[in-house]
């Protein structure tokens, strides 16, 4: 089988792109020109996974260099990951979120029906196209009303509209999925769960003081680890109804006051947590839970990780990143800018 995944690079992709090659899945992945590649490094550095991955340099802005490579790969599984992912940036440039995410996806769908390849698409949305609909008293579900309140959650539920009429007016095979927050290791540090555990890893090598500096510790998420919501994607696109739409989510609500103290709980030192006004979100959601009940009775999944193993492995990784340094950093402490809950 031959799949490919757009944002092959990224956090996900690149854990998706080693489950995919561990199922003997010939994977051809899409990357920016000059995008950084590091998180393929364990599947480059094993010659079996590294003989089993392809890829190539486009941009979604090139529909024309998207049909070529289209036409070369044939590919029989399409996973739409590649999206301009920050809220806090989308806030800033909104018009990149838009052009990535809304006009990226409409060229990946456009040059699909242009070849003429009947490949199943698997597009990543996200649960922040729910937007105002998370104050509903209750976990949500698929047909709650898309109210994003972010520019990237309306490119996202954008994005979702065009797949929508891609199903309908030219029969693409397209399975639509809302993951809610996820992490793991190689998760960016501008992200909340990943800043935190970085924070612990620096404070366990005496990088810097034992504090940990956090936004809101009240918000409340949904939170699954990477490596079971990869599998909810192949499970979604082998599985999953043509034109359906499906929460990706564990079930298991924390707030992040939970996995503050579960990440200092780590670390042998007595760690104070402490609030920082540059650190809050305007536009926080203060729950974001979801219902995953369509998707468990149609595939099965159950996700299988804690999440104080999801922390602890996020941890560890963040050590090994930061390596063999020692004694406290000098001038501007590192790991200070806010952390995006995603």
């Amino acid at each position: 089988m031959r799949a490919f995944i757009t944002g092959i690079a990224g956090f996900v992709g690149s854990h998706l792109a080693e489950m995919l090659t561990a199922r003997n899945v010939q994977v051809h992945g899409l990357i920016m020109p000059g995008a950084p590649l590091e998180n393929l490094d364990e599947i480059r550095g094993n010659p079996m996974s590294a003989a089993a991955l392809r890829l190539y340099e486009a941009d979604l802005g090139d529909l024309e260099r998207l049909m070529t490579v289209f036409e070369e790969v044939r590919p029989e599984q399409v996973y739409h990951l590649a999206a301009a992912s920050s809220v806090r940036r989308s806030l800033e440039n909104p018009g990149e979120a838009f052009q990535v995410n809304v006009m990226g996806t409409r060229n990946l769908l456009e040059a699909m029906r242009r070849t003429g390849i009947s490949s199943r698409i698997l597009l990543v949305s996200s649960a922040e196209v729910y937007g105002e609909s998370a104050r509903l008293p209750r976990p949500l579900r698929e047909n709650d009303s898309l109210l994003p309140v972010t520019p990237y959650g309306a490119s996202k539920a954008a994005a979702e509209l065009i797949a929508k009429r891609y199903v309908e007016e030219f029969g693409l095979d397209i399975v639509r999925v809302r993951p809610f927050p996820h992490t793991g290791p190689r998760h960016a540090a501008h992200f909340v769960f990943s800043d935190f555990a970085k924070q612990v890893a620096e404070i366990n090598a005496g990088l810097r003081e034992p504090i940990l500096r956090a936004g809101s510790l009240d918000v409340r998420r949904d939170i699954t680890d990477v490596r079971d919501m990869v599998q909810a994607y192949w499970l979604a696109l082998t599985s999953g109804e043509r034109g359906a739409v499906y929460n990706l989510c564990s079930g298991m609500v924390y707030s992040l006051r939970d996995a503050a103290q579960l990440l200092c709980s780590m670390v042998s030192k007595p760690v104070t947590i402490a609030t920082e006004a540059e650190r809050l979100r305007p536009h926080d959601l203060a729950v974001l839970a979801g219902c995953n009940k369509r998707f468990r009775d149609r595939t099965g999944w159950t996700p299988a990780i804690s999440l104080a193993r999801t922390l602890g492995d996020l941890v560890g990784y963040w050590k090994i990143r930061l390596g063999p340094l020692t004694g406290p950093l000098q001038g501007h402490s590192v790991g200070q800018s806010p952390g995006e809950i995603r």
